[in-house]
């Protein structure tokens, strides 16, 4: 069924070779990287694996090309080092997107916080509590919570 939604909306969003409309200062699009960024970087750095992850989503569910991806990620990185409160990124996601859009996003947090194969506890208690903040039902986040890796023996 989340393969479904995730279809649905990916083919609502045409594919542009540009940012259309531009970027501006509140774009959801903005807040909403802002939040794949704020996963990647819980573990004080952004790996290759998180990287492609977030680019990944981005051209999916955004509907830009790699140009536009990149241009979101500038602009959400800016506006990310410069809030202290993250909130107004949440806020404004609760606000504008419905409840499937929501609970896709926070999907997409978990995809980028196991992207580089660990899944750490600050990684877990923030994607919680960020999909929390987004209005996503505690038992959904936690269903949809990747396994753990199995441990080496």
């Amino acid at each position: 069924m989340l393969d479904t939604l995730r279809m649905l909306i990916a083919d609502s969003l045409p594919t542009v070779t540009e940012l259309d409309p531009p970027i501006h200062e509140a774009d959801i699009r903005v807040a909403a990287c802002a939040l794949l960024l704020e996963i990647a970087h819980a573990d004080r750095r952004l790996s290759r694996d998180e990287r492609a992850v977030i680019l990944r989503s981005l051209t999916t569910y955004f509907g830009v090309d790699d140009r536009g991806a990149l241009e979101l990620i500038a602009e959400a990185e800016r506006q990310w080092s410069e809030r202290v409160d993250r909130s107004a990124f949440t806020n404004q996601l609760l606000a504008e997107y419905d409840e499937d859009q929501r609970h896709v996003l926070s999907d997409l947090l978990w995809d980028v916080a196991g992207a580089d194969g660990w899944l750490g506890d600050h990684e877990t208690l923030l994607t919680t509590q960020l999909s929390a903040l987004l209005g996503v039902p505690a038992r959904r986040v936690e269903r949809d919570r990747p396994p753990a890796p199995p441990l080496d023996a």
